[in-house]
């Protein structure tokens, strides 16, 4: 019995470390590739925080089979447009290579905090949209990146919407009751379900 103790204690700690699902997890980076030797990972950030990598004790980092995994950052580094990150237990470039095109995540609450009237889309997506009457309308499914600006696409009872990102059009949003309350302009093309 004395002799199966520390296999226990080490099999709990590896499930411990590995997180099964993404829904509680915000992507920050994807891993480019190895660079150098030492194991360090070249990584596109998906972040508008600046420094952000930099800010991190620790990721969570997704291998090929699926699996998630928590990783300890030693150290971070912006070079150019892309980011130098050295993980704990990464050594070599053979162990760096593993995690090309990986995504690099932190959890909902380790994201960094935004300017006021910047939001997540994690934060958008659910809520319930409002008229300028207060009636709820339908509900945001996702937002998608234009060059010109985010769009917000709503769905409603038959249809879908596709709403700018932009102040005359999303009045105000409050996370607390889950609602954002939107100006549709007049003339917006409506879309059947499923379609956007």
């Amino acid at each position: 019995m004395k002799s199966q103790m520390p296999e226990k204690k080490k099999q709990s700690k590896m499930i411990e470390d590995l997180v099964p699902m993404h829904d509680e997890l915000i992507a920050i980076g994807r891993v480019i590739k190895a660079k150098g030797l030492r194991g360090e990972l070249k990584v596109e950030s998906l972040s508008d925080t600046e420094h952000r990598f930099e800010l991190l004790e620790s990721v969570f980092l997704e291998k090929k089979n699926g699996l998630i995994v928590t990783m300890t950052v030693e150290t971070a580094k912006s070079s150019g447009n892309s980011v130098i990150v050295k993980l704990k237990d990464i050594d070599n470039r053979t162990a760096a290579e593993a995690y090309q095109g990986a995504y690099m995540y932190v959890d909902r609450k380790s994201v960094a905090p935004l300017t006021q009237d910047s939001y997540y889309i994690f934060e958008l997506e659910g809520m319930d949209v409002l008229d300028t009457a207060g009636n709820i309308i339908g509900k945001v499914l996702r937002v998608d990146k234009y060059p010109a600006n985010d769009v917000i696409i709503v769905g409603m009872e038959k249809e879908d919407i596709m709403i700018p990102a932009v102040k005359h059009c999303i009045l105000s949003v409050d996370n607390q009751k889950n609602q954002m309350t939107v100006d549709i302009p007049d003339g917006l093309p409506v879309y059947p379900k499923g379609i956007l």
